[in-house]
């Protein structure tokens, strides 16, 4: 035990005191906040003005087409229809003609298939759709009014149903359809922290049993210690790194998050822009976007953190060192970088299945597929934490913990074998076949 924490003592100050950690540290939360404003500044950036010619032949949609902050309608008669088509083409100043044709013998049927839309250009996606929403919201209402329905009897007549869920496996309950997103996205994002964190301080221990082995360090320090001591104290170091990364980065975004709130806060209080009256007018115009958040910060509240942060480490830490070891053992096999490619494949490929089939957890948290990805040892580690925040049983935990504990001993036994002999092999270029007869070996 001694040897282990004296190379993890080792390898963890070595990682510490470079420079690129240290800059990288603090450099990468500010970093990843300046990516979020330069895609959102792009977002906006890439919104332009469109504006809309439209010559509405049946007057009934001069109030439905109202110009807004990206859309600009300029209505015309009919008698311009083709000199607005002989310029358009080449216009810097109108996007599109929109040609809305006269009510035939009251018949809207025929309304609704002789509307055209001439453009010059690529109007987006979402600007038909929304275009079309309006268009067939006002047709509604002509044939409710034709129908002889008025628009109060129609909104008496319409139904909102919003079911009240209670949870009886984890006793929480939701007033909002989105409480199971709101889960899934908590635990997507646990399931990609346990992701990144394999994927980059895996590579990390590889990288570094593959320099040291290029550098005949290893032939100094495998003299005084055992190779397996050597192997866990490279993974022990390695994850004290990552542990010691993450609280830093953890307390900076705590911070910039809560300077974001204040910032935010002053800017939006309501009660500092209009009096209570005016404020209750705006919730009462908004019943659905109150009720919604009311159910997300129920549904936020009434979470079981402690178990969902309990078993997230747990399954964290097991699943680390399952992978570590195996991306040690490619380490210890090849020469250099180049060699790894052939063999990080193996250790991804799970994970990648693990996290795109725990996608299916939103649909069915208890399905099959749900249930056997969290289950097998080498997808659990992901997996089983995509379902936590939705209520597992205990005793699914206990088989998947049983599981895997005794397949991460297994694989550290195992790539322990792998790294004896191939810490001390040069110039050749070993097989899976090859390895396999490392793992034979007696000791």
């Amino acid at each position: 035990m001694n040897q282990i924490l004296l190379v993890a003592k080792r390898e963890f100050l070595a990682q510490v005191k470079n420079k690129t950690f240290i800059v990288m540290t603090f450099l990468s939360p500010l970093i990843m906040v300046g990516i979020i404003g330069i895609i959102a500044w792009m977002m906006s950036a890439n919104t332009n003005l469109k504006r809309i010619a439209v010559v509405d032949e049946s007057n009934e949609f001069v109030t439905t087409l109202l110009s807004s902050e990206n859309e600009l309608y300029s209505f015309y008669g009919t008698k311009d229809i083709q000199g607005i088509k002989d310029t358009l083409k080449d216009s810097k100043y109108l996007n599109a003609l929109l040609v809305i044709p006269q009510i035939q013998n009251k018949d809207l049927k025929s309304l609704e298939q002789g509307i055209e839309l001439t453009t010059n250009g690529n109007l987006g996606v979402g600007f038909k759709d929304k275009l079309e929403s309006r268009l067939n919201k006002r047709l509604e209402t002509m044939k409710m009014e034709e129908a002889g329905v008025s628009q109060d009897q129609l909104n008496e007549m319409k139904a909102s149903v919003s079911i009240k869920t209670f949870n009886l496996k984890d006793g929480s309950d939701a007033k909002s359809d989105q409480a199971d997103y709101i889960k899934f996205g908590l635990a997507m994002f646990l399931a990609y922290i346990i992701f990144m964190f394999i994927m980059i301080y895996g590579v990390k221990v590889m990288r570094s049993v593959v320099e040291e082995k290029n550098n005949r360090v290893v032939e100094i320090i495998i003299s005084s210690v055992k190779p397996f001591n050597l192997m866990m104290g490279k993974i022990m170091g390695t994850t004290f790194v990552a542990l010691f990364q993450f609280t830093i980065w953890i307390i900076m975004g705590g911070a910039l998050l809560f300077g974001a709130s204040a910032f935010f806060a002053s800017k939006m209080d309501i009660s500092s822009t209009m009096n209570s009256d005016q404020a209750q007018a705006l919730l009462a115009q908004n019943p659905e976007w109150m009720e919604k958040s009311q159910g997300m910060l129920d549904t936020l509240t009434h979470l079981n953190y402690p178990f969902i942060l309990i078993f997230f480490i747990i399954f964290f830490l097991l699943g680390y060192l399952f992978y570590s070891s195996i991306f040690a053992a490619i380490g210890s096999a090849v020469d250099n970088d180049t060699d790894t490619q052939q063999f990080t494949f193996y250790p991804i490929f799970p994970m990648m299945i693990a996290m795109y089939g725990s996608m299916t957890t939103l649909d069915n948290p208890d399905g099959p597929v749900a249930f056997w990805l969290s289950i097998i040892p080498l997808t659990s580690p992901i997996s089983m934490v995509t379902r936590l925040p939705f209520g597992v049983e205990w005793w699914e935990i206990a088989l998947s913990l049983t599981l895997l504990v005794g397949t991460m001993l297994l694989m550290v036994y195992l790539a322990s074998k792998i790294y004896r002999v191939g810490i001390l092999m040069y110039g050749k270029k070993p097989s899976l076949k090859e390895m396999w007869k490392w793992m034979r070996y007696s000791n």
